[in-house]
């Protein structure tokens, strides 16, 4: 015998009158408990069919609360809607006044290519909506999202999720971890509110508040309570700044206000209010008052600072070098740098970190304690290790000068000098030390002029020496006291008394003294006078530059002769200046003295 199927009473009734469900099939049916409105029902079992306007509910038996309007299905339980959705679960509750579904065990609502899971869901018919507050799943073609807690809008396809909510890209492998999430799957962007941590196996980001794209691989990232995110780079810099663009597929990131870059491999530091990033290029820049920190990690002993030089320029990048892995610092458009032994200035600057030579040009000019080196167009300082100054450099026209208090200064210009420094270490009494930098050894090659003061026995200056010459090397003692100066092929000069010196003979005619410009603290640096860009604006010209070690040589001239001054005190404090004239190849020797500056 073949059980009965039972068809609707009233097969022509309108079937999407509200909140009314129909009984479309079941293989068979009998009355259950009759009593109360909520608990009376209708027992139905075999390939039961129900209907609530464009929703179909299918299961394998059912308890149907005709009067309260509602059904308890069981068993392989499968709704589906006009709009493509589709659920499925073992169990199912249907409240027809409220228009909620609760479907229990093995959830799944799957509509196009969007499916959510569950072990049980709570879905609203009227806004096509599915909640879960025991742990579920919402996945997309791009993306999986996990939480404690879930909604999702398969109207508008946005999501909210709550509680260790996690979102997984294989395609690109990273994660996004954080308590609550806005994700939309028709353009997949997730929207975060709160603290959230990004992992990939190359970098990390961390963020309060953002936009992810998940198609392009886009981010906006903003600060929020204070925090602002933070880019994680796989060449282990990180980027931070109020706002960060980043793209994963081009490997960069690009931040807005109060930025930092920090590249603790090299240990650099870049700020300003613009900074950009290259993971694969390892580039970085900043701009918009842009300052680099250069800290030494030889100083990070137990409670004392590292010595830090601090650049700024208009534009500050850090690069390698091509085929090298060996990073490059360029301030451009008006740097300065100050450290506690050495300042300076100049329109363009550069730092290999290959030779530890920083390159200055157009018209530089270089600070250590009372010196000053300047230059029209280029000064190379070299760096012995990241605190010392080892030499400095000015390939083409340069000029030191230093202050000995008042009106006096030792002066000394060639078309190409070298200078030789050392740092010198003082402990004092109470255990602290001082450190300064001074000047060694100069040698300059062509059109050389000196100007210098010696220091007498009572620590004053009564006279000046005035000097020219092809070639000049000079030696200091400690406290930058004259030792030797060698002089060469000819040499004119004079002893000047002060007492009869004009206002003109105690300055060379390159004399320069750019103290006003010059930093007196790290961020000095960040303030560019109009004095100094006008200085940075003249043109200026890069000459042949010549050897400091071979002498000059002309067609049909004699071989150069060396002159050697020693500069020695007497027992009453005065100066004498004695030369001798060393004839090359054994020729004989001859005497000359120069006490005024005539040759005798």
């Amino acid at each position: 015998m073949h059980p009965h199927v039972y068809r609707p009473e009233i097969p022509q009734a309108n079937r999407f009158q509200p909140n009314k469900v129909f009984l479309e099939r079941a293989d068979s049916m009998m009355s259950g408990p009759n009593g109360a409105v909520e608990s009376s029902y209708i027992v139905l079992k075999g390939n039961i069919e129900f209907t609530r306007g464009d929703m179909h509910l299918y299961c394998d038996s059912a308890h149907y609360y005709d009067r309260a309007n509602s059904i308890d299905a069981y068993g392989n339980v499968r709704m589906e809607r006009a709009d493509h959705l589709s659920g499925r679960s073992d169990n199912l509750h249907y409240d027809g006044n409220r228009e909620v579904v609760n479907l229990v065990g093995n959830v799944s609502i799957t509509k196009d290519d969007k499916t959510l899971t569950s072990s049980a869901i709570d879905y609203y018919v009227t806004t096509n909506t599915g909640k879960y507050s025991t742990g579920g799943r919402l996945e997309d073609p791009k993306n999986v999202l996990t939480s404690i807690v879930g909604t999702y809008n398969f109207n508008t396809d946005q999501a909210v999720f709550t509680q260790d909510v996690q979102l997984v890209n294989s395609r690109d492998n990273y994660v996004m971890n954080t308590h609550r999430m806005n994700y939309n799957t028709r353009n997949n962007v997730a929207t975060l509110v709160t603290h959230t941590v990004i992992t990939s196996k190359d970098n990390k980001i961390v963020t309060n508040s953002g936009n992810y794209n998940t198609v392009s691989e886009e981010a906006t990232l903003y600060k929020k309570n204070g925090r602002q995110p933070k880019l994680f780079a796989k060449d282990n810099r990180t980027l931070e700044g109020d706002k960060i663009h980043y793209s994963r597929h081009k490997s960069e990131g690009m931040a807005e206000g109060n930025v930092r870059v920090n590249d603790p491999k090299h240990n650099v530091i870049l700020t300003g209010g613009y900074g950009y990033h290259n993971e694969h290029t390892h580039v970085s820049y900043a701009t918009r008052q842009a300052l680099a920190r250069v800290y030494s990690k030889e100083n990070k002993r137990k409670n004392v600072k590292p010595d830090t030089l601090f650049f700024h320029g208009d534009t500050i990048t850090t690069f390698y070098e091509q085929k090298d892995t060996k990073r490059v610092l360029t301030a451009t458009n008006g740097a300065r740098f100050f450290r506690t032994d050495i300042q300076g200035l100049c329109g363009y600057l550069k730092f290999s970190e290959k030779d530890s030579i920083l390159h200055l040009y157009n018209h530089p000019v270089v600070w250590s304690d009372a010196r000053q080196i300047s230059s029209d167009n280029e000064i190379d300082v070299h760096m012995k290790d990241s605190t010392t100054v080892d030499w400095a450099l000015m390939p083409n026209k340069g000029l030191i000068v230093e202050h000995l208090g008042e009106i006096y200064y030792n002066q000394l210009s060639g078309k190409k000098i070298k200078a030789f420094f050392e740092k010198i270490t003082e402990y004092n009494d109470d255990g602290s030390d001082s450190t300064y930098t001074q000047l060694r050894r100069a040698e300059v090659i062509g059109n050389v002029k000196a100007l210098f003061f010696p220091q007498e026995n009572d620590s004053t200056y009564n006279k000046c020496i005035k000097s020219e010459s092809g070639y000049l090397t000079i030696d200091m003692k400690e406290r930058q006291q004259v030792e030797k100066i060698k002089m060469w092929p000819e040499v004119s000069g004079k002893v000047i008394p002060l007492y009869l010196a004009k206002n003109s003979d105690l300055l060379l005619d390159d004399y320069q003294w750019f103290d006003n410009l010059r930093p007196k603290a790290p961020y000095d640096v960040m303030t560019i006078s109009p004095e100094m860009r006008a200085m940075i604006s003249q043109p200026y010209v890069i000459e042949d530059s010549v050897s400091i070690t071979e002498p000059e040589k002309k067609s049909g001239r004699k071989k150069a002769v060396a002159v050697e001054a020693q500069v020695t005190r007497d027992t009453q404090g005065t100066v004498a200046t004695q030369a001798k004239v060393d004839k090359v190849a054994g020729r004989k020797k001859a005497i000359m003295k120069n006490t005024g500056g005539d040759k005798k």
